[in-house]
């Protein structure tokens, strides 16, 4: 009678063993997880900037044929003119390109037909990011052709731009081609860090 007299004033809950092997184990699984939620977030963040890259070559490439003149894209570091420079970190604008000689000439900024007009600004890549190509501008006729478009990196019988997007803590597979060949067809894969 005594021990069930004992056992019925018992109540449910955690003895303290219990309840540190509980933080014991979610610690273990929160050690494991966070690493492998931070490359998540890389690469989704990678994903994202080499989306980016490849909506704005498809926006010029289609303003080209849509608006019957010429378009560039180019690497930016005002977000107003064309840099020259083949590292892209720092931004890229699209624009139309009425005279095709591949640069931005001042208008109303109304965008209006009789003049070149700025399409898509892009800001500088976050997250220790960068992306640099073997171009510092890519030009598209209004047939949707893509000119002045470099040797191929790895065939010098063919013409290619590439942008290279990368991390700085890059690891295995995280790197991103963006390529662009003279028809105007752009290209993404995966890389090995380099």
């Amino acid at each position: 009678m005594f021990c069930k007299t004992l056992l019925m004033k018992r109540k449910n809950g955690f003895t303290l063993v219990e309840l540190l092997i509980a933080i014991v184990v979610v610690t273990l699984l929160l050690a494991m997880s966070v690493p492998a939620m931070q490359e998540f977030f890389k690469n989704n963040r990678l994903s994202a900037q080499a989306n980016d890259i490849l909506l704005a070559l498809q926006i010029a490439r289609t303003e080209a044929v849509k608006r019957g003149s010429g378009s560039v894209v180019c690497a930016s570091t005002d977000q107003a003119t064309c840099s020259g420079d083949t590292d892209w970190s720092t931004g890229w604008i699209v624009f139309s390109d009425l005279d095709q000689e591949g640069d931005l000439e001042p208008g109303t900024g109304n965008c209006l037909a009789t003049e070149d007009c700025v399409l898509r600004v892009n800001d500088a890549l976050s997250g220790k990011n960068s992306v640099t190509a073997n171009t510092s501008q890519i030009d598209y006729l209004p047939t949707g052709l893509a000119k002045n478009i470099p040797d191929d990196p790895d065939d010098a019988t063919k013409k290619r731009a590439v942008f290279t997007l990368v991390s700085s803590d890059c690891y295995m597979n995280q790197a991103r081609n963006i390529s662009v060949n003279e028809q105007g067809h752009t290209h993404i894969t995966t890389e090995p860090c380099p």
